[in-house]
């Protein structure tokens, strides 16, 4: 392209391609990694960028939800720094040693009624169609063995649904179907958006790497059944975004991606939230600021 053969300091930034376009936000699933997705909207808000929609799948759900429903990037981080542990431990062994008696399976340690709870607390509207910009989020629906997108209807099902991390978070039930957390089909629901919201110039996607392939990285090793499991899991996940940005690009969307190495949190490690928001605002503050063909990974412009 034209701008390729310019000086790297007079290349058009993200923030400039993001400017004036009508623009959607994907926040892709990332176990406990709210935060991270928290400190890219606080670099947005301070650069001025609004997206026109939003997505999200397992924690980017959660974010999405607060972003579309017209909480500000202040309110997301003082809604997620306040919550602690024992506000969505729930763990309810009888009711799932019933459930592996009468057959149905346990699927997870907690109930997650602490958690929906958790979610009508800090949610300010019930409903999809109340939020102030569209909406998508993507859960895995085990019982048809397919993805299931959500854009109407009640809110803190969706959340909970998507959020429902396999083994720690029992299946939620809507419909007769058994839902659970969204990443495990669809990490970043790129297409979902884009089929679903008309007119997006682009698109721009927080993507968390998987902590399984990071720790691959860092010291490869053999792995045993479950191990190797969750390695093809996340080989396929990433595949699959891969797939879905490729398409977006053909039809004509750049696709703009961020993906910041972020602190590990989980239900025992919260207390380094605001750490992982403070890296990730710092992240896409520079992101925004350097040159946007640097993040257009998937496109032809690089």
């Amino acid at each position: 392209m034209a701008d390729d053969a310019a000086p790297r300091h007079l290349a058009p930034t993200l923030a400039d391609a993001l400017r004036g376009r009508r623009f959607g936000l994907v926040l892709s699933a990332g176990y406990f990694g709210f935060f991270g997705h928290a400190g890219l909207l606080a670099a947005l808000e301070a650069a001025g960028l609004e997206p026109a929609a939003w997505a999200g799948t397992s924690a980017g759900a959660l974010v999405a939800a607060m972003g579309a429903a017209g909480m500000s990037s202040a309110e997301i981080a003082a809604a997620l720094s306040s919550i602690s542990r024992r506000d969505f431990w729930d763990p309810a062994p009888l009711s799932q040693l019933w459930a592996m008696v009468s057959g149905r399976g346990a699927t997870g340690l907690l109930a997650g009624e602490r958690f929906r709870a958790l979610l009508h607390r800090h949610l300010p509207v019930r409903d999809f169609e109340a939020c102030a910009k569209p909406l998508v989020i993507v859960t895995s629906d085990i019982s048809g063995a397919a993805p299931r997108v959500h854009d109407r209807g009640p809110l803190a099902v969706a959340v909970h649904a998507s959020c429902a991390y396999p083994g720690l978070f029992r299946t939620v039930e809507e419909g007769g179907a058994q839902l659970w957390d969204g990443g495990l089909i669809d990490k970043a629901p790129l297409v979902a958006l884009a089929d679903r919201v008309e007119r997006l110039e682009a698109l721009l996607v927080m993507y968390l790497p998987s902590d399984t392939k990071e720790k691959a990285r860092a010291a490869p090793r053999r792995h045993g059944f479950l191990g190797g499991l969750n390695q093809g899991l996340a080989a396929v996940r990433h595949e699959h975004y891969v797939l879905q940005a490729r398409l977006c690009e053909a039809r004509g969307i750049p696709v703009y991606e961020l993906s910041p190495a972020l602190p590990q949190l989980g239900p025992n490690r919260l207390e380094v939230g605001p750490s992982a928001l403070e890296a990730a605002r710092s992240y896409s503050e520079r992101a925004l600021a350097a040159p946007a063909r640097g993040v257009r990974v998937h496109g032809g412009d690089r």
